[in-house]
């Protein structure tokens, strides 16, 4: 008798985690249920950002899961602002999709989400240093210049040259420049940083502030480089925020870029710590991730999924879609609170504390690449 309680005790402990904490979604086109709905706008109810990240840049799948939160956001929280790990300068200036990275602008697996910011009148901006399309390389130089001409700022040809040098080469800009030249360059800058006129006009600060951090990323070691990006686009996110004072804002990236936590095995990929550190905002981080995909076999996942340091190994269904929720599944069971974890979410092979780096997290059962 004691055995058969034990049993049903231990079946119905895991029959609990599957309506609360772990819940099955729908398919992708219509992913979020009615229960995850509830308790999404549960735990969302106080923030006023939503961070999406995604596993990989090339994962459709992911693309076409964040639409949907996407839409329930915008649709049932009242969301009008999203920001992308997209070029900052051109989007603060165009709030055109166009000058997003391809992955996202040109993807089948986007279109529908465009269309629907379109329609919705959600404007479009971005928080990254790095200069991706062309507004950016053919705009900023003759931008810059006119703003300096017309505040009396003076400086040599040279720099001009350099920043035009700059602009054109992009990350391969070591080509043309030798490391004295991105010295002056890099100096230069903080001469005209430190000018009054500068510091008051707050969105030139701000430009030129990212404008030397993507210098100083294409100029030193990638390790180096990734924590120079990060903690500038957490500086640009919060310059967005703050524009955005008491608007909800949508935040598109990568997972590793939205994590709440700063570990040394991220290598440098802390924004969302950093800008945690920096802003008043309240905030929800969710990541997701595939499963199936066409480069993972199953016999790979199958094997994963019987680790139980992995992920998998919590889901009651791997072909299905699945979100968990990290408050509610540490409160169910409190030895999971600082379990570290191996996953799928793009963040290496290292186990750590996903309920911790996260808010909640989405598994994709048969995932897609990107497509055009």
């Amino acid at each position: 008798m004691k055995i058969y309680l034990l049993l049903v005790t231990c079946v119905f402990t895991n029959l609990m985690i599957g309506q609360k904490s772990i819940v099955m979604l729908n398919p992708i086109d219509t992913l979020l249920n009615r229960d995850a709905k509830n308790e999404l706008s549960l735990q969302i109810g106080e923030k006023d950002m939503v961070f999406l990240g995604e596993s990989e840049h090339h994962i459709g799948s992911d693309f076409l899961a964040k639409t949907e939160f996407v839409k329930f956001l915008v649709l049932e929280h009242g969301y009008k602002n999203i920001a992308f790990e997209g070029d900052f300068f051109a989007l603060y200036n165009t709030n055109d999709k166009n000058f997003l990275f391809p992955f996202w602008s040109k993807s089948k697996q986007c279109k529908a989400l465009f269309n629907f910011l379109k329609d919705q009148k959600v404007t479009i901006w971005g928080f990254d240093n790095q200069f991706s399309m062309g507004y950016s390389f053919h705009n900023f130089s003759p931008q810059l210049f006119s703003f300096l001409n017309e505040n009396n700022i003076t400086y040599e040809k040279k720099f001009k040259d350099f920043v035009d040098i700059v602009c054109k080469r992009g990350p391969e800009l070591e080509k043309e420049l030798s490391k004295n030249d991105i010295k002056y360059l890099v100096e230069n800058i903080n001469l005209i940083l430190q000018a009054d006129i500068v510091k008051q006009n707050k969105l030139w600060y701000q430009f030129l502030q990212s404008f030397q951090s993507n210098i100083l990323q294409d100029t030193t070691s990638k390790l180096k480089a990734y924590e120079i990006r990060d903690n500038q686009m957490a500086s640009n996110l919060q310059f967005v925020a703050e524009k955005l004072e008491k608007q909800k804002i949508i935040v598109w990236a990568a997972n590793a870029h939205i994590s709440k936590m700063k570990e040394e095995f991220m290598d440098g990929k802390i924004m969302g710590a950093e800008f945690l550190g920096q802003t008043n905002r309240k905030t929800f981080h969710v990541a997701f991730a595939p499963i199936k995909m066409p480069y993972r076999k199953m016999s790979f996942i199958e094997t994963q999924v019987k680790q139980k340091n992995n992920l998998l190994n919590l889901l009651p269904d791997i072909t299905g879609n699945s979100i968990i929720f990290s408050s509610l599944i540490s409160k169910e069971y409190p030895e999971l609170k600082n379990t570290k974890f191996v996953g799928m979410f793009g963040m290496g092979n290292t186990e750590f504390n996903y309920f911790k780096h996260f808010d909640a997290l989405v598994f994709i059962g048969n995932g897609e690449k990107v497509s055009y």
